[in-house]
């Protein structure tokens, strides 16, 4: 990259951007080659960012590129495993793209968990998480533990369809259905074309785990649960397109 040419960005990378509200100051938790806040500083819609990384290579790229587009004044770089060290860097909007859904969950419980021994609630940071895998346990957990999800997107991006949730958390309850977990509650009420193709997605999934499930000769009552389960959303995800 040239001093101050325009970074250019992946379709999930851009998917992201567009979920962003404007804000002072971003965080990007596992930011890799730094290219979103980069983007994102560069296209008005953040005065500084921070962009974090446990890994020392990734965020050595970063750090290069942040440089080479001369914004290392504006973007902090941070090797840190999750949120640790951000309560105290004033960031109104967080980015956690890009990794597993575990990792997702794990990342913020560790950061609820010190939240709540420092008495920090953390209701005011708008959150965008983007997890590659475990959509489903990802937004249990977070409806579980009292955030409110009031966007959800979609996009193809090669042969992957991602999802991301923006929101914050709350004080109060979330609820939730079984199937609610798979395909949120914002896509199949709005039906946009990125909808349908995630809807569409997970419901080829769940058609092909059943099709496995159902070539096992021995079948044990976990199997028989799944079975059941895949079932189930097949038919609600079947409703949900007609």
């Amino acid at each position: 990259m040239l001093k101050n040419m325009p970074v250019e960005i992946s379709l999930r990378l851009k998917m992201l951007f567009e979920m962003l509200p404007a804000g002072e100051k971003l965080g990007d938790v596992g930011t890799d080659h730094g290219f979103l806040p980069i983007y994102s500083i560069q296209n008005g819609k953040f005065k500084s960012a921070v962009a974090s990384d446990l890994r020392e290579g990734p965020l050595k790229i970063a750090s290069q590129n942040i440089k080479s587009v001369n914004l290392d004044n504006r973007i902090e770089t941070l090797l840190t495993p999750g949120l640790y060290g951000y309560n105290d860097k004033n960031c109104d909007v967080i980015v956690i793209a890009g990794m597993g859904g575990l990792t997702v969950c794990k990342i913020i419980e560790d950061w609820l968990n010190d939240c709540e021994k420092t008495t920090y609630f953390p209701g005011n940071i708008c959150f965008v998480l983007q997890p590659n895998t475990h959509e489903h346990i990802v937004r249990k957990f977070l409806w579980d533990n009292k955030f409110e999800i009031i966007d959800e997107q979609a996009i193809k991006d090669g042969n992957h369809v991602y999802v991301a949730y923006k929101g914050n958390f709350t004080l109060k309850k979330q609820n939730y259905s079984e199937i609610q977990c798979y395909t949120g509650k914002i896509m199949p009420e709005r039906k946009s074309e990125n909808d349908i193709v995630y809807l569409k997605a997970l419901l080829n999934k769940q058609k092909n785990i059943l099709s496995g499930l159902q070539k096992r000769v021995q079948l044990d009552d976990e199997t028989k649960k799944r079975k059941a389960l895949c079932s189930r959303l097949i038919g609600g995800l079947e409703r949900i397109l007609r």
